[in-house]
């Protein structure tokens, strides 16, 4: 069943940079037009090795489809609920399994990796291969073992470095489990294979973009524990808590009473697991101490990710989630397992409930979004202490990969992309078409000069509230070919990344004021967009039509859409607009509307 969420989860994403980053280096090597030796950046200060952009070209080279490369990601991170259920096998028995493949549902943060999809999508599905492998070593340490050891040692690091620490405790604990020289030369072996893997990237002598890695000084003077007696318990309880009520807040559709009376019934069920652990049997007693060890290794993880950095991002949580999904876990085992039939059902009852609260934020993936709820005032999706008991709806231009694969081919020709297209199109690095087209299209995004046809594309609100009927509509995008570009001059040009890139190039700064004064027709819609909304806001301080007020028809996702209502359909109309921004980012044009006169065929 998890699975099945996770692809649907999949198909309906729209990625964020870091995914479009390794898609892009994905498809270069699928296609054999480079060979990178250097991986994602950690915090800007070093490099992994390459080996997640090389895993990633094979759906890329076999399928061409950002559908389905994100349905592999998530295929290896749904895997998580089986290796969850072995490990629970090993421990004591199915029962335990499947409650902590339930107990891996925890509500918020174990949607990480769907909002991350990423190397971070993996981090829980590595340290689960470790805690097996680690399991087998404990039995029996050999040379096999030692190289899947560090092999599995290897994967974890690449998915998140702040994995290490599980690393370093399982080649420990085996050490403790065997104490012999034999075994010590084993772990070094595994040692370096681990090591190994993270040696490419200093063998690169590619480029890296201007400013390269932050030095190591400013990173121990200003990031290294910093508060960490008040945020060691304030990322703990977010962890156990908190990821349930933002979760439950921002991605379900339900009203605030509904949400918190949710949260304190998913609390009422942490606590309902927690008695469980007082009904394990005498004879499986080592469990309650388990428990405790799962738990210490929860608080020394968040302290571990605390100490690293002066606030704890949502994708640094993922490491912290396994011990305590365990520790959850054991709870649940000691109402599955007792003998009586009364106690085992009223524990079966709860743990459903716990999973089902824990599951509905995911229906954030399952349905078509018109809008996000955001929290006013605090992000914790930046630091994972922040937290409100409120939120307001922002509209969005919301478009999933399941998509963009449909509209490749439509674009392999020179084109000029407008709008929300542009903006997709570009924040893909171009990727999608050249996976789709066989080579890299010659595209300019926005602009007035540029060769090919000039095409915006909008989103099924924006081209209804336009009131223009688009020339065509493929994938829900409203194509429109009618239309005449304003400013600025020269638009973007397709992006090719280099190390330590992770965003497309954008005009550089300084913000400034923009003016702009154009003739249209009456019926003709004025559409201002700023395809780098993240690297500058855009401020519209003024705009008229004739020295009249204009009427705002749409906003969202960084576009505009303003129309005269007050003029006559073949009235010559003077538009002055007067904006902050970047000048180089803005993308102003016009929709020609069918049945406007001499202005509207300019």
């Amino acid at each position: 069943m998890m699975w099945c969420v996770h692809i649907a989860a999949a198909l309906n994403s729209a990625g964020l940079q870091d995914f479009w980053r390794d898609f892009y280096w994905a498809t270069v090597i699928a296609h054999g037009e480079a060979f990178p030796l250097a991986g994602p950046p950690i915090y800007q200060m070093f490099e992994l090795g390459p080996w997640w952009f090389y895993l990633l070209a094979l759906p890329v080279r076999l399928t061409g489809s950002v559908a389905l490369t994100m349905v592999f990601i998530q295929s290896l991170a749904a895997m998580k609920y089986f290796l969850a259920w072995r490990i629970g096998i090993r421990l004591a028995d199915a029962r335990l399994g499947f409650a902590f493949a339930a107990s891996l549902a925890i509500a918020g943060w174990s949607m990480v990796e769907l909002m991350f999809p990423s190397h971070i999508a993996v981090v829980e599905t590595t340290l689960l291969l470790l805690g097996l492998v680690g399991l087998r070593c404990a039995n029996e340490f050999s040379a096999r073992n030692a190289i899947w050891l560090g092999l599995v040692s290897a994967a974890c690091l690449h998915a998140h470095p702040t994995t290490v620490l599980y690393v370093v405790l399982v080649g420990g604990f085996v050490l403790w489990r065997h104490r012999s020289w034999a075994v010590f030369g084993w772990l070094c072996l595994a040692a370096t294979i681990a090591a190994a893997s993270l040696l490419p990237p200093w063998l690169s002598r590619d480029a890296t973009v201007a400013g390269g890695l932050k030095p190591i000084a400013d990173y121990v003077g200003s990031d290294i524990g910093m508060r960490p007696m008040m945020r060691i318990p304030a990322v703990a309880r977010s962890v156990l808590l908190g990821g349930s009520w933002w979760s439950l807040l921002l991605m379900t559709p339900w009203k605030l009473v509904l949400v918190k009376a949710a949260w304190w019934t998913y609390c009422g069920c942490l606590l309902f697991a927690a008695a469980g652990l007082l009904l394990i049997r005498r004879d499986t007693k080592r469990l309650q101490r388990m428990c405790l060890v799962a738990l210490a290794a929860f608080l020394l993880q968040v302290a571990f990710i605390v100490l690293l950095r002066p606030v704890t991002p949502y994708w640094m949580v993922p490491s912290s989630l396994p011990p305590l999904a365990l520790a959850i876990a054991l709870g649940w085992y000691g109402w599955l397992q007792d003998r009586r039939t009364l106690i085992r059902v009223v524990g079966s009852l709860a743990l459903a409930l716990y999973v089902a609260l824990a599951l509905a934020p995911y229906s954030f993936w399952l349905r078509d979004l018109h809008d996000l709820r955001t929290m006013p005032g605090v992000n914790p999706f930046a630091d994972a202490i922040e937290s409100s008991d409120r939120y307001v709806k922002a509209e969005i231009s919301f478009f999933p990969v399941r998509r963009l694969d449909r509209i490749g081919n439509s674009l392999c020709a020179p084109h000029v992309l407008h709008g929300l297209l542009a903006m997709i199109i570009e924040t893909t690095l171009s990727s999608t078409l050249r996976n789709a087209c066989g080579y890299w299209p010659q595209l300019r995004y926005g602009g007035v000069e540029g060769e090919g046809t000039h095409i915006a594309g909008l989103s099924p609100r924006a081209a209804t509230a336009s009131g223009i009927a688009p020339a065509r509509v493929i994938s829900r995008m409203a194509f429109y070919e009618r239309i005449r570009p304003i400013a600025p001059t020269a638009g973007g040009l397709a992006t090719r990344l280099r190390r330590l890139q992770i965003n497309a190039d954008s005009a550089p700064p300084p913000v400034a004021r923009s003016v702009f004064d154009f003739d249209v027709a009456g019926a003709d819609v004025v559409v201002l967009s700023n395809r780098m909304r993240f690297a500058a806001a855009m401020d519209v301080t003024s705009i008229t039509a004739s020295g009249r007020p204009v009427r705002q028809l749409y906003e969202g996702d960084g576009t505009f859409l303003y129309g005269c209502s007050a003029c006559a359909i073949d009235a010559d109309v003077h538009w002055h607009i007067e904006l902050v921004g970047i000048a180089g980012n803005l993308d102003l044009i016009v929709l020609l509307h069918e049945g406007a006169g001499k202005m509207g065929a300019r």
